[in-house]
């Protein structure tokens, strides 16, 4: 590979010289400047489903549980309340710790009737409740620039990615694609260069880099440039993801780190297609990421409640212990693997160029990176 060279691994790659374009009179945003009391309503739901509601269940049915069994709801309730706060900043997730505490109060009230057929209702109940708070968190308003708040966009056309902007960075999640394998891939805001809202004239493509590319259908798109990388995708407000963008580049923290040499970019990579690989009926596929945490968090918390349970209650079986320490250690194993994962696959995500790759495409703002590009005034 020379300076003006990409390594085969990541082609194709799109044209190194774009073509000068005028910009064209594009229409405003429909998204408003803020939405009034959108933290207020977003955490008041989320604590409903997180904390009120199934605590509310293990309070109820704690007249006709035994101390251990209703102290064991609130561990699990308590637990999952501190993963909420802590995830705070995340709210596609709230609906995972809903359905966590749900699950703790349903556990403890299994034995009773009828609220023990209630506290299943809730088990469906709480998570879609959280997918509400989470749906007004990130309702579109050009506020959201402001807040420390991860906000996802569906990728125009029903394409099978999502841009979703953190606070340091921005990842194109190409959720589940043929053939397995296929790592997410981000830009660190503190290196944006360029943020253009524009559109797309006719079908195109983008190509990313040892990936799929993205189609390109015409209608709106922004263009993000990034250190060496470049996205072009369709999005159905590009205003707003512009605005979000811009904002959040100038307050981000740096997040380049990762391979200094081709030898160890290449380990990296492997890595990260290893980890999101599996087959299934002798079929390669792309892995559940999702998979061990939820194994691991409910195995853990139930583990929890299983030995707060033996303590109050003076526990003496050793079976009932051994199958309590089995379920701890099976949690704390796979928490600990996600966290690992998640943390590495989180740098893997950011190198998807190589070190001392040349640009992905013709950075120039005057310039299209690709025929069917139109940039907005």
């Amino acid at each position: 590979m020379t300076a003006h060279e990409h390594i085969p691994e990541v082609l194709p790659a799109p044209p190194e010289t774009g073509t000068e374009v005028a910009p064209l009179a594009g229409p405003p945003s429909t998204a408003p400047e803020s939405v009034p009391g959108r933290r207020a309503q977003a955490f008041g739901i989320g604590a409903a489903a997180v904390v009120l509601i199934p605590l509310g269940f293990v309070v109820w049915g704690m007249r006709g549980l035994e101390p251990g069994a209703g102290i064991a709801g609130l561990v699990g309730i308590a637990v999952a309340t501190a993963a909420w706060l802590a995830d705070a900043r995340t709210p596609r997730r709230w609906g995972g710790w809903a359905l966590l505490a749900a699950l703790s109060a349903a556990y403890v009230n299994l034995a009773l009737a009828p609220i023990g057929l209630v506290a299943l209702v809730a088990v469906i109940a709480c998570p879609l409740l959280a997918r509400v708070a989470h749906k007004r968190f990130t309702a579109a308003g050009f506020d959201l620039a402001e807040i420390d708040v991860e906000v996802g966009f569906e990728i125009y056309r029903h394409q099978s990615a999502r841009l979703r902007i953190e606070r340091d960075r921005a990842v194109l999640a190409l959720k589940r694609m043929a053939g397995g394998g296929h790592v997410d891939q981000a830009i660190a805001l503190s290196e944006v260069k360029l943020v253009q809202a524009g559109e797309i004239v006719g079908g195109d493509s983008w190509p990313l880099p040892g990936a799929m590319a993205v189609r390109l259908s015409e209608g709106p798109a922004v263009r993000v440039v990034a250190g060496k990388q470049q996205w072009v995708v369709n999005v159905e407000d590009p205003r707003l993801v512009s605005a979000i963008l811009r904002r959040r580049q100038s307050a981000a923290w740096s997040q380049r780190t990762g391979p200094q040499d081709l030898g160890s970019w290449h380990a990296l990579r492997k890595w990260a297609t290893a980890q999101t690989t599996t087959f299934r009926n002798g079929t390669k596929s792309q892995s559940y990421r999702a998979f061990r945490p939820i194994v691991g968090f409910g195995s853990g918390v139930l583990g929890l409640m299983l030995l707060v349970m033996q303590i109050a209650g003076g526990g003496t079986a050793p079976s009932t212990w051994l199958a309590t320490a089995a379920m701890l250690l099976i949690g704390g194993f796979f928490v600990v693997g996600w966290l690992r994962q998640r943390t590495r696959l989180g740098y893997a995500e950011l190198q998807s160029l190589p070190p001392n790759s040349p640009s992905w495409g013709d950075p120039r703002p005057e310039v299209a990176p690709i025929s069917g590009w139109r940039p907005w005034t």
